[in-house]
C-alpha cells in the first residue's frame, strides 16, 4: 500500500504479545479483543468519524456519543491524571461501553470468529 506503520504499533508490540501468551481459554471467558474506532463507529449507527481522534473536533464527536452511554463522561475528564490524554481516555470508555454490551449479551464481532493455531477465539468486539 506504500505506507509504514507508525511508531505507536511498534511500541506497544511487546504489550500485545504479553497479553498474547497469557490468553488461555478460561481467560477468554472474561478477556475480549475490542478496538475503539470500530466501538465509535457502531456507536454513530455504523457512520465512520469524520476526524481523527486527536483532532479538537474528532475528541468531541467522541465525547458526545459517549455521553449518550456514560452521562457523567465530562467529570471522568476533568478529573483525568494528568498524563492521561483526553484520546486515551475516550478509548478507554468506548472498550468500557463495549464491555457492558458483551455482558448484556448485546455485543457484536467484525467478523464471525475464528480461530488461531492454539483453538483461540480471534475476534474484535464491539
Amino acid at each position: 500500500m506504500g505506507r509504514g506503520l507508525s511508531r505507536q504499533p511498534w511500541c506497544i508490540g511487546p504489550k500485545i504479545k504479553a497479553v498474547d501468551d497469557a490468553i488461555s481459554s478460561t481467560a477468554q471467558d472474561w478477556a475480549f479483543e475490542v478496538h475503539p474506532e470500530v466501538c465509535f463507529w457502531a456507536m454513530n449507527n455504523r457512520i465512520p468519524r469524520a476526524f481523527r481522534k486527536k483532532r479538537k473536533e474528532g475528541k468531541s464527536e467522541r465525547r458526545a456519543l459517549l455521553s449518550k452511554v456514560f452521562p457523567a463522561i465530562e467529570d471522568h475528564i476533568l478529573r483525568r491524571p494528568v498524563h492521561a490524554g483526553i484520546d486515551d481516555l475516550l478509548d478507554a470508555a468506548a472498550a468500557a461501553w463495549t464491555a457492558l454490551r458483551i455482558h448484556t449479551g448485546t455485543a457484536e464481532c467484525v467478523c464471525p470468529p475464528e480461530r488461531d493455531e492454539r483453538g483461540l477465539e480471534v475476534a474484535i468486539r464491539y
